[in-house]
């Protein structure tokens, strides 16, 4: 199997698990064993080759949505709803089996399949690749007990959630069409919350599986504050010996030197081009991949850090600001590019005054566009000069990241 498909594909962890409809192990109150059934096992969700989107529809219908009122209406009226999951499902009819065996692979001779074992007659969810074509299969407890192979295309379009046990609103970077007509890169750069646990449980050993040996994520950036809001953490979660990084910034306009508002809260924060240098450093070196940045909710300054590396691989604003706000269909809670009262035209949804976090996406990019916007009047072109100028990062980091991220 090829190395990006033997990582990409679900472990059993990954999936939530139905009943059995036709056996699998459970008894029905009237039937003994000896009567459990016994026929062939049937497929009952049937792809047979089709494309299979892995975004719920309404994300889906919230993604392709152009007009900003119609936009803005969606927000509102699926507040509250959870749409980060895959949406893909496998049934089967049971022979009467305790267990079963399903198995994928990218090939119709299952070779190098990945197994999941389970006694129950149905999947969902899982570790999915968009653009890539997968096979499946069930054997009971009797080897000749096997279902008919069946296959589907995942469809290759914005946007990959991840189905992490032990963390939330994990989701790839990649896949977004740029200005140029190129690609972000599947399966390199993942987003989400914190895994050691702060305030919460720590990611236990299934989810390390999942994103260390499924997904191959091999480095950690932790936008955190050390000893603040960070649990303490010091080394790679995933992998003690694996690159770690500190890497401290505050979002939205405290990345922005030259505004100074009459609150310092929401003022520049100097630490932040430090910070900003030393993610391009680690970002620049190819061996560093897959890697997996977060604070701790995902959302905020890991939002943040992903308007500045997509903006400058050359996603457009419309489509960073979908990125940021399908957060707020995890949860995590709402993030939107404005407030509700204003129309969502303000720029700022919180100030940070009444409980909620300071929620500030709209604002950052217009500061970003009035103090650092060159003569092209491109968002990557802005991130750019705001990377050189502010953050001091070497323009070789940047090319490198750009040439290690766009395909096509």
């Amino acid at each position: 199997m090829k190395k990006i498909l033997s990582l990409m594909l679900a472990a059993v962890c990954c999936f939530s698990l139905g009943a059995c409809s036709g056996g699998g192990g459970q008894t029905p109150p009237d039937i003994g064993e000896e009567e459990q059934p016994s026929g062939p096992i049937e497929l009952t969700s049937v792809y047979q080759g089709a494309e299979i989107d892995l975004c719920d529809p309404s994300l889906r219908e919230y993604l392709e949505e152009e007009d900003f009122d119609a936009q803005c209406a969606f927000l509102l009226e699926h507040e509250g709803e959870i749409y980060d999951y895959q949406n893909i499902s496998f049934s089967w009819e049971g022979d009467g089996s305790s267990n079963y065996r399903v198995y994928f692979a990218d090939n119709a001779a299952f070779e190098d399949a990945l197994v999941v074992e389970t006694s129950e007659c149905s999947l969902s969810g899982g570790l999915f690749m968009p653009g890539e074509t997968y096979y499946w299969k069930v054997i009971g407890d009797d080897a000749e007990s096997e279902s008919e192979t069946d296959f589907f295309r995942v469809l290759d379009e914005p946007v990959r959630f991840l189905d992490i046990t032990g963390a939330n609103n994990v989701r790839d970077a990649g896949g977004w069409t740029t200005e140029s007509g190129q690609r972000v890169r599947w399966g390199m750069l993942y987003r989400g919350s914190q895994l050691n646990g702060y305030m919460g449980t720590p990611m236990p050993e299934e989810g390390i599986e999942q994103m260390r040996d499924v997904l191959g994520i091999k480095s950690e950036i932790d936008l955190r504050i050390p000893d603040v809001d960070d649990a303490g953490q010091m080394q790679n979660y995933l992998d003690p010996e694996a690159p770690y990084l500190k890497a401290t910034i505050h979002p939205y306009t405290t990345l922005i030197e030259d505004f100074d508002p009459s609150d310092e809260k929401h003022s520049y924060y100097e630490e932040s081009a430090e910070a900003i240098r030393s993610i391009f450093a680690l970002l620049s070196d190819e061996s560093n991949y897959p890697v997996y940045y977060h604070c701790n909710s995902g959302a905020d300054r890991a939002g943040s850090l992903t308007y500045l590396l997509n903006g400058l691989l050359g996603v457009s604003y419309e489509d960073l600001t979908r990125d940021f706000e399908i957060t707020s269909f995890s949860v995590m809670g709402n993030r939107w590019r404005g407030s509700a009262e204003s129309g969502f035209t303000d720029g700022i949804m919180s100030d940070g005054t009444s409980g909620f976090t300071y929620v500030a996406w709209g604002k950052m990019h217009e500061l970003f566009m009035k103090y650092y916007a060159t003569e092209s009047g491109l968002l990557s072109d802005a991130i750019e000069n705001y990377l050189l100028t502010v953050c001091d990062v070497p323009a070789e980091h940047i090319q490198k990241f750009r040439e290690i991220m766009l395909v096509g």
